[in-house]
């Protein structure tokens, strides 16, 4: 039984991945919903476009779209760089190039299958940060055994010293120093956080329910600069593999930032996702095609571009007395999950985080 074209463009419409159908002379003919999503442009605004101002300055890929068509040959897993001419921006994309076989003999048209990498792009990078901590591992675990032995010394010795001081400003300055060895000794732990090994105590763990235990604890601090927790959660969300107590570490410096960053009256949106979206997974990839999605938004002043690129650089911090440690563990407890992070934040509009989480089907 033939099937009724309606059936084929319903199929052609509901892909994820963009596709575009191109003419011998190289112009789009027709394209899909998801490309011009993907591209941030009309249906009616690619016909008769040449694939050259969709990718421009890259004779590979309009050498590889017209042998498609003339050789009758498939090219997979093609690298570029799309272009969107609405807000003149490049992005990477993955391409497929196929010949457009019909009734007739002749082949005169072709297919690009598009897909934006942008995400998976961001994830990798990332992912790179984790390198650095590694190579920072052995290094700062002998540091940080070596400084914790005259610490404890230098506390005892001050503890007693107190003691025996009647002069309030003498007993003044020793507490200054008891409260400078252990903001140290905290630091140390901290230290010692991003060498110790990963830990692999995994159970099915409810993502709401770590998300809820640390509401509770940043509520009051959130309320008192007059601000609110907005939620939104996808009731369908799987558990996940995990270490519960590493996850509530990951979330509880998340969350505390944002809250910090959120001016008076602002709002910290949290939300999840269980996302299905097969059009950024790719062969290599080890994030799952089924993940669970965190997304927390404050409402701050943003990072520039200059802080983005050092958020996971260990000791790098903005804050007056932050360790620079937090985001550091914290991708590393997220990698150690098989997980990814994003962020995205633009000065004076805000940060974005997303945590990426696996679920094994």
């Amino acid at each position: 039984m033939t099937e009724p074209e309606s059936f084929y463009k319903n199929i052609f419409a509901s892909l994820a991945d963009g596709i575009l159908i191109f003419s011998s002379d190289l112009k789009v003919t027709k394209v899909n919903q998801s490309a011009e999503e993907i591209f941030q442009r009309s249906k009616n605004s690619f016909e008769g476009e040449h694939l050259s101002k969709l990718f421009p300055n890259q004779p590979n890929i309009i050498e590889k779209a017209n042998y498609s068509i003339v050789s009758q040959i498939s090219y997979h897993h093609v690298e570029g760089i799309g272009y969107r001419k609405s807000i003149k921006k490049s992005f990477p994309v993955n391409l497929t190039f196929s010949p457009l076989v019909k009734n007739s003999p002749n082949i005169t048209a072709g297919i690009i299958l598009i897909q934006d990498t942008s995400l998976h792009q961001e994830l990798q990078e990332n992912s790179q940060q984790t390198d650095h901590l590694s190579a920072l591992s052995s290094l700062t675990s002998g540091m940080a055994h070596e400084i914790r032995n005259p610490l404890s010394g230098i506390r005892g010795s001050a503890q007693l010293l107190l003691k025996d001081l009647k002069n309030s400003d003498q007993r003044e300055y020793m507490e200054i120093v008891i409260e400078e060895v252990d903001r140290i000794a905290r630091l140390v732990k901290k230290m010692m956080d991003l060498t110790r090994p990963t830990l692999q105590d995994f159970k099915q763990t409810n993502i709401h329910q770590v998300l809820k235990e640390i509401l509770i604890l940043e509520q009051e601090t959130l309320e008192r600069k007059e601000g609110v927790f907005i939620q939104s959660y996808d009731p369908s969300l799987p558990t996940i593999k995990a270490n519960k107590d590493e996850l509530k570490q990951v979330f509880l410096n998340l969350i505390k930032n944002a809250v910090e960053a959120s001016p008076k009256g602002g709002q910290v949106h949290i939300s999840t996702l269980y996302n299905t979206d097969y059009s950024f997974r790719k062969k290599q990839d080890s994030l799952s095609p089924h993940s669970i999605i965190v997304k927390i938004v404050d409402s701050g002043p943003g990072m520039t571009d200059a802080t983005m690129k050092k958020i996971f650089t260990p000791f790098f911090t903005t804050k007056k007395r932050g360790t620079g440690l937090g985001m550091a563990i914290s991708l590393k407890i997220i990698e150690n999950h098989k997980g990814k992070i994003k962020i995205t934040s633009n000065e004076s509009i805000g940060t974005i985080i997303q945590v990426f989480f696996p679920v094994n089907k």
